[in-house]
C-alpha cells in the first residue's frame, strides 16, 4: 500500500516562562520538604511536557501517581544511606551492596519501563512496555562480557607497550605507534558504545506499544557502529588537539619559567631582590601552568560533553527513521547532530553563568528542537489508526493500572 499521506509533524507549545514557575515551586518544595515532593515534582513536570507535545491537533498526556514514584524514591534512598554508613564500617558489605545494585539495573530498567509507559497516553490511548527482565540481562549481559574482554585485551596491550618503551625508537615511529594504538583504543571504545546502545534502544523500542500496535525498529548493528566510530572520532580527534595544545603551552611556560634563572642585568647578578623575584617570576608559571591546565581541562569536559549531545541526536536519528507502528506507520526525525550539540553546549555556558537559573528554559530549549524535528507518517487516515486501537484497548486496559506500582529513577 502506497503511502500518499503528508507527515504529521509533531508541535512543542512548551515556554520557558511557563515552565520556568513550575520549576521553580518544584525547587521550593522539593527543599522545603528535605525531598519528598520529588515525586509530586517530576510528575508535574512530565504532564507539563507531554501536555506542550502536539500531533495532529491533540496532545499527549502523562498519569503517573506521585505515590509510586515516591515508593521508589524511598527505596533509592535508603539503599543509598545503606551504602555510605555501610562504606564507612563495613567496605565488604557496602561492595556487595553495590554489586547488588549492578546486577539489578536491568530488573529496575525493565520496572521503570513498564510504570511508565502504562502512565503515558495518546488521545485517550495508553502506550505499554512488554519487555521480560531475564531478556534485559541477556542483552545487557553480552555486552558487559565484550567490554571486560576489550579492557583485558587492553590491559595485554598497554603491558607490551610499557616493554616497548625500553626499546630505541625514532621519533617518527614512536608517533606512529602513538597514533595507532590510539585507533585501536577508540575503535575499541566505539564497537563498545555501539553493542551497548543498539542492545539497550532496540530492546526498549521492540518492545514498546501504542495500544496493541507494535512499535519495530530495523536498525542494524553496523548503521550503530558507524554512527558511534563516526562521534567517537570526532571527540577524539578534538581531544588530541586540547591535549597538544596543553603541551605546547606548557612547554611554552616551563621554557619561560627556566629562561629566567639567567641575570636579570649586569647590575644585579645574584642578590636577595633578585632572587625573591625569581621566586615569584616562577610562582606566577606555576599558576599559569595551572590555569591553562585547568582551561584545556574545561574544554576536555565540553568536548566529552559535545560527544554525548552528538551520538545522541545521531542515533535518535538512526532510531526514528527505522521504526515502524503496526508495521506500516513510519517516523521521521531530522535533527542535526551539530545544531543539537551547538545547543547543548550554549545551554551549559548559559547555565553556568546565570548559576543555575537558565536550567529550565534550556530544557525548554532542547526539547522544542528535538520534538518540531519530528514527523509521524502515516499509512491511511490518522483517526482511522486511533479507532482501530481504541477498539482493541479493551483487551488489556483493565491490567494496565497495575503493571507497576513503583517507579525507580535510573
Amino acid at each position: 500500500m502506497l503511502d500518499t499521506n503528508t507527515p504529521d509533524k509533531f508541535i512543542f507549545h512548551g515556554a520557558g516562562r511557563e515552565y520556568f514557575k513550575i520549576w521553580l515551586v518544584n525547587l521550593v518544595l522539593t527543599i522545603a520538604t528535605l525531598g519528598i515532593y520529588a515525586a509530586w515534582a517530576k510528575v508535574r513536570t512530565r504532564k507539563y511536557f507531554y501536555q506542550s507535545t502536539e500531533l495532529n491537533g491533540n496532545r499527549f498526556d502523562y498519569h503517573g501517581d506521585p505515590k509510586a514514584i515516591l515508593k521508589g524514591n524511598l527505596l533509592v534512598v535508603c539503599i543509598a544511606l545503606t551504602y555510605v554508613f555501610s562504606s564507612a564500617y563495613s567496605p565488604g558489605f557496602a561492595g556487595l551492596i553495590m554489586l547488588s545494585v549492578i546486577f539489578l539495573m536491568p530488573l529496575f530498567l525493565v520496572m521503570s519501563l513498564r510504570f511508565h509507559l502504562a502512565n503515558s497516553s495518546y488521545r485517550g490511548l495508553r502506550f505499554r512496555f512488554n519487555g521480560a527482565a531475564k531478556r534485559a540481562y541477556g542483552k545487557l549481559m553480552v555486552t558487559i562480557l565484550i567490554s571486560l574482554g576489550f579492557f583485558v585485551v587492553l590491559g595485554m596491550v598497554l603491558g607490551i607497550g610499557r616493554g616497548l618503551i625500553n626499546l630505541e625508537f625514532s621519533g617518527v615511529t614512536s608517533v606512529l605507534m602513538i597514533i595507532a594504538a590510539s585507533l585501536l583504543l577508540g575503535t575499541g571504545i566505539a564497537f563498545i558504545l555501539a553493542m551497548f546502545i543498539s542492545g539497550l534502544r532496540l530492546f526498549v523500542m521492540n518492545h514498546s506499544k501504542f495500544g496493541n500496535a507494535e512499535l519495530k525498529c530495523g536498525a542494524q548493528f553496523g548503521e550503530f557502529g558507524k554512527t558511534t566510530l563516526k562521534s567517537t572520532f570526532l571527540a577524539g580527534l578534538a581531544l588530541f588537539l586540547l591535549a597538544i595544545a596543553a603541551f605546547a603551552i606548557n612547554m611554552s611556560l616551563f621554557t619561560d619559567a627556566f629562561d629566567f634563572s639567567m641575570p636579570l642585568s649586569e647590575e644585579t647578578p645574584t642578590t636577595e631582590d633578585s632572587a625573591a623575584q625569581e621566586q615569584a617570576h616562577v610562582a606566577m608559571q606555576a599558576m599559569a601552568m595551572l590555569s591553562s591546565l585547568g582551561a584545556i581541562a574545561l574544554l576536555a569536559y565540553l568536548v566529552l560533553f559535545a560527544f554525548g549531545a552528538y551520538l545522541k541526536t545521531a542515533i535518535d536519528n538512526l532510531m526514528w527513521n527505522n521504526t515502524t507502528l503496526a508495521n506500516q506507520h513510519r517516523f521521521k526525525s531530522t535533527a542535526s547532530p551539530i545544531a543539537a550539540t551547538w545547543i547543548h553546549i550554549s545551554n551549559i555556558l548559559l547555565i553556568v553563568c546565570t548559576m543555575g537559573l537558565f536550567l529550565p528554559f534550556a530544557r525548554i530549549r532542547s526539547t522544542r528542537y528535538r520534538i518540531t524535528h519530528m514527523a509521524f507518517v502515516p499509512v491511511g487516515s490518522i483517526d482511522e489508526i486511533m479507532r482501530e486501537e481504541q477498539s482493541k484497548q479493551k483487551a488489556f486496559g483493565d491490567s494496565m493500572g497495575d503493571a507497576l506500582g513503583l517507579e525507580l529513577g535510573i
